[in-house]
């Protein structure tokens, strides 16, 4: 029972985390979470010039990722095989239709703010952004359909590359605002909360394709006689 519940909880800790401090100066004045940050960074001189290795896009991969993880964590919380495609994509509990909700969440905060949006296929400065919203959102109802095993390699892909730039973002903005702030400027507890849920999420999906698994339909029998297989 735990197994089913822990990669929503790692995603929530994820999600959770991008929304809180990501850096964080000693007087509080300061705690910019990793949104913010995909903001703050476009007032850089370097990042507008190119000079610097990171832009607003690398503090929003981590969010798409989370928006497609959620869709298959939604899949993941399902009490029965779905009997067709359309069934697949409508989850069949409150659970899942949470982490739906939660996937919609994430995947607004890539799309670029409005009026932006409007225009934003077209515009340069946006463009890169709404197009891995788009991926994002499109990705989302194919991660409902995905069989488990796939599902397993695509979400230890997703986790691993929402980790991998959550640090680099992080890693590459320290020593830049620290220089601007002129003070050392420490990582905030949210950023520690967003690596742990993606680490969880990756550690999930890797045990989860090194553990046997029952045939689906034994697996719904068993369920439908109350056998103790199926708890």
């Amino acid at each position: 029972m735990m197994q089913r519940y822990l990669l929503p909880g790692a995603l929530v800790l994820a999600l959770f985390g991008y929304w809180q401090p990501w850096l964080a100066l000693p007087a509080g004045a300061l705690q910019p979470n990793a949104y913010e940050l995909s903001e703050w960074v476009e007032f850089l001189p370097g990042v507008f010039t190119g000079a610097l290795p990171f832009d607003r896009l690398t503090f929003l991969v981590p969010c798409a990722c989370l928006t497609v993880l959620f869709g298959l964590a939604a899949a993941r919380v399902r009490r029965a095989a779905p009997r067709d495609w359309l069934s697949a994509l409508l989850p069949d509990s409150a659970l899942g239709w949470v982490l739906l909700a939660l996937a919609g969440l994430s995947v607004a905060a890539v799309f670029p703010y409005y009026p932006y949006l409007l225009s934003a296929y077209a515009d340069p400065e946006f463009q890169a952004q709404f197009f891995l919203a788009c991926i994002a959102l499109l990705a989302v109802p194919l991660a409902l359909l995905l069989p488990d095993e796939v599902a397993g390699f695509v979400q230890i892909a997703l986790a691993v590359t929402g980790l991998g730039f959550s640090i680099w973002a992080w890693w590459a903005l320290w020593p830049v605002a620290s220089e601007l702030m002129r003070v050392t400027w420490p990582p905030g507890w949210g950023w520690f909360a967003t690596l742990l849920g993606f680490g969880l999420a990756a550690v999930e999906g890797w045990q989860r394709l090194l553990t046997p698994r029952l045939p689906c339909t034994f697996r719904r029998e068993a369920r439908n006689e109350g056998s103790p297989m199926a708890k």
